[in-house]
């Protein structure tokens, strides 16, 4: 899988070196701030994953549907500001989907050192279109799904989490794999509405987006980036951070990994989703 960042090489190539910034488990208190001070040359991403919503409290599918945040939602998007509130961010981002671009703005709210912010909406970093099954209970999907990779799905699994369990056997548990096929089936099933996308065009749009942000922070620094629980994912994949088992990011975790300007590569530090930030925010 090609890397973030290559193509745009001639517009990154007058950038240089960069490493991850520190942890942030002290209540948010973190490093990434005055590394990037010190070297300049390091752009440190905090991926950030929306709050929960109304979809995700009901087990629906949820892609570029965009149901609104529950009251869990907006306290765990305010927790996990709380957690980064002594980080600056010199540049904010988010999907234009409502339920990413108000997470960002609640997590902003509670910074203490980020001043004059604005959230920067890219359509490129949407979630994953799922087709004739949006707004549809997720294991209709997967039982769909499964039946067309010949996998059986209980009956009586009724949850994203039960309904997945045997596709994700099926793909020994590589779920950034078991997403790809995922996508590429919603592709070829909807003939109706003509709205999915499959895996290539998910990576070409994220990449897309990507970009945007490396070429608008050529100094360096931290930055925020909000989006969606598969995107994220597909992210990560394509920069080769290996997935852990599972169904997916928390929602209001964070991700951080840092790119290096100049051997255009991409670094995780810590966990993928990392809910410490939201925990220590709970606590302030």
């Amino acid at each position: 899988m090609k890397k973030f960042g290559l193509i745009l090489v001639v517009l990154l190539a007058i950038c240089s070196l960069s490493v991850f910034a520190g942890g942030g488990k002290d209540g948010g208190k973190d490093g990434g701030q005055d590394s990037a001070k010190a070297n300049p040359e390091i752009l440190t991403i905090y991926v950030v994953r929306h709050g929960q919503t109304i979809f995700n409290l009901m087990d629906r599918v949820q892609g570029i549907s965009d149901g609104i945040l529950t009251e869990r939602g907006i306290v765990g998007a305010v927790n996990m500001g709380k957690g980064l509130r002594d980080i600056k961010f010199d540049n904010v981002y988010s999907s234009d989907l409502k339920r990413a671009s108000e997470t960002a703005r609640l997590a902003l709210e509670q910074n203490r050192v980020t001043k004059n912010w604005t959230v920067k909406e890219l359509s490129e970093l949407r979630e994953v279109s799922f087709g004739i099954f949006e707004g549809d209970p997720n294991y209709m999907m997967y039982v769909a799904f499964g039946k067309d990779l010949g996998v059986q799905v209980p009956a009586d699994a009724k949850t994203i989490a039960a309904a997945a369990a045997p596709i994700q056997e099926y793909y020994h548990g590589d779920f950034g794999t078991f997403l790809e096929g995922l996508a590429d089936f919603n592709k070829r099933v909807d003939t109706q509405y003509k709205i999915s996308e499959d895996a290539s065009e998910v990576y070409v749009r994220l990449q897309a987006g990507v970009d945007k942000i490396i070429a608008e922070n050529p100094s360096g620094g931290n930055v925020m980036l909000v989006a969606h629980g598969q995107s994220i994912t597909f992210l990560l994949k394509q920069i080769n951070v290996e997935l852990p088992p599972g169904t997916g990011l928390g929602n209001s975790s964070v991700t951080k990994i840092v790119y290096n300007y100049a051997d255009k590569t991409f670094t995780l530090e810590g966990t993928v989703g990392d809910m410490s930030y939201a925990e220590a925010g709970a606590k302030l």
